[in-house]
């Protein structure tokens, strides 16, 4: 009975596969006395055993050991680290919960780590979403922050509760107002619980921040658990006794069902050059994307709203910033088509959208959108040059719903040059030649000019693509999830 309790305590993940009908009575004894000897509270499960690394997962592990009986990551000068790293709880998503573990980091400097709760795995293993954030040298040492999105949410002493609409209403803490009752460099434990809306942490059994994310857009209800090692200065963060307690199970992620225009699509992702779903700033994505400013002025991770938007769809909100191909990436020599879904949700139209250009005399393609002064109010249009010289096709956007989503492709063939918008043929003209290439950077949401990065996109985008050939018109409609392109312009 001592060995089977002491078997259970080292490995209480281990408890429920070893259960025996004979033994039924005994297991459950040494449940009852494991349980409390190991966790120390009812209902609460250990995450981590002490020891190993067991039940956690990391692209890079060269920076995670157990050392003393906690989890602890590294930054040294022999193994520096550029990129934050993360190491994720293999468990599965979580949604309501409580999590109590203990923590601690030293080092050079105004150090910065944390964890991620209810938080999502980009392609490239960062992560966005909700935050116990750190940071030695101020006065806060924590905060709830959401990365990759609104930033800070609440810092200590907060109680913060968000709108739909973006309203922010902060109160103080009482109980948590003035110094710090705790160092970050020593062990404290956190005490994080998520029902529903409402998010609230205890640090060394003192409440210290607290958020009510009433946003139905950019609050998340369920995800990931990972604990940060942050890039930067020499570092040493631990994380020790590691408890969960589940109180509502995630939803299990459900399985598309691919109609036949969704296995078209799927076809024209696989043979497109690029193909950038956006919600995750370009995070792992082939051929590399990068978001510029590195955090500020965007948002990822969004749900789509408004007019025309897609169920479930996830989107990137740019207020400034931009994304970055690189000056390699060319379509094809005489055809090119471009893809672009986007939402101004003011309805200006009157920014760059999707480039390959310098200026006027260094066109490959362009999809734009600004005031042409053959028309009355915005236009989108699509550009290029070939041998022969410029050419241009647009419509005005009083044509189409102006705070919507729209579906915008640019297409040349070689013969004509032509525009759609959400499977409609909205303008074309004959135009031939080859089309001249350059090594001005592939950029969507802004452009460049004589070198300087210009009309900067505000608004949402869903998905970017390139071909090096013509779509023909079903595979433009099937862009749009419809059967037919509508030759409405021509």
């Amino acid at each position: 009975m001592a060995k089977l309790a002491k078997h259970f305590t080292e490995n209480p993940m281990t408890l429920r596969m070893s259960l025996d009908p004979q033994v039924g009575k005994v297991v459950g004894a040494v449940l009852l006395a494991t349980s409390c000897a190991a966790l120390g509270e009812e209902g609460f499960q250990s995450l981590f055993d002490g020891r190993s690394l067991a039940g956690w997962e990391t692209p890079d592990p060269s920076y995670w050991a157990v050392e003393d009986g906690a989890i602890t990551a590294r930054i040294s000068k022999e193994h520096p680290c550029t990129v934050n790293q993360y190491l994720v709880w293999q468990g599965g998503e979580l949604a309501d919960f409580e999590l109590k573990l203990k923590s601690r980091v030293n080092g050079e400097g105004g150090i910065n780590n944390g964890f991620q709760f209810r938080s999502r795995l980009l392609p490239d293993h960062d992560v966005c979403g909700y935050q116990v954030d750190n940071n030695l040298q101020t006065p806060w040492l924590v905060r709830l922050y959401d990365e990759f999105g609104r930033h800070t949410l609440a810092w200590r002493g907060e109680h913060l509760v968000l709108e739909a609409a973006g309203n922010r209403t902060v109160t103080k803490l009482a109980a948590a107002e003035g110094p710090a009752w705790f160092r970050l460099e020593d062990w404290h434990e956190y005490h994080l619980i998520c029902v529903g809306p409402h998010l609230t942490l205890s640090v060394d059994g003192r409440l210290a921040a607290e958020v009510e994310d009433n946003d139905p857009r950019r609050r998340e209800l369920q995800g990931i658990l990972a604990l940060q090692l942050h890039s930067g200065p020499l570092t040493v963060a631990q994380f020790k006794d590691i408890r969960l307690k589940e109180i509502k199970a995630a939803t299990p992620a459900r399985k598309p069902s691919l109609s036949p225009v969704g296995e078209k699509l799927a076809t024209l992702r696989r043979e497109a050059i690029a193909w950038w779903p956006l919600d995750t700033g370009g995070h792992g994505a082939q051929p590399p994307l990068r978001h510029i400013p590195g955090w500020e002025k965007f948002e990822l991770n969004v749900r789509a709203a408004g007019p025309g938007a897609r169920p479930d769809a996830d989107v990137a909100i740019l207020d400034g910033a931009y994304f970055d191909a690189g000056s390699e990436l060319q379509g094809g020599t005489n055809a090119v088509t471009v893809y672009l879904r986007a939402r101004d949700p003011r309805g200006v139209w009157d920014a760059a959208l999707f480039a390959k250009r310098g200026g006027a005399e260094q066109v490959y393609f362009n999809l734009f959108s600004r005031d042409l002064p053959e028309t009355p109010g915005a236009d989108i249009g699509f550009e290029i040059r070939t041998d022969p010289g410029f050419a241009r096709v647009s419509f005005p956007v009083s044509q189409i719903e102006a705070t919507a989503w729209h579906d915008l492709v640019g297409r040349y063939d070689g013969k004509t040059l032509e525009i759609f918008c959400d499977g409609r043929h909205m303008a074309g003209k004959p135009w031939s030649g080859d089309l001249q290439k350059n090594q001005e950077p592939l950029l969507i949401g802004a452009e460049t000019d004589a070198g300087k990065v210009v009309r900067h996109f505000h608004g949402e985008l869903e998905v970017a693509a390139l071909w090096s050939r013509a779509l023909t018109d079903p595979e433009v409609a099937a862009l749009s999830g419809v059967e037919k392109s509508d030759p409405v312009g021509r």
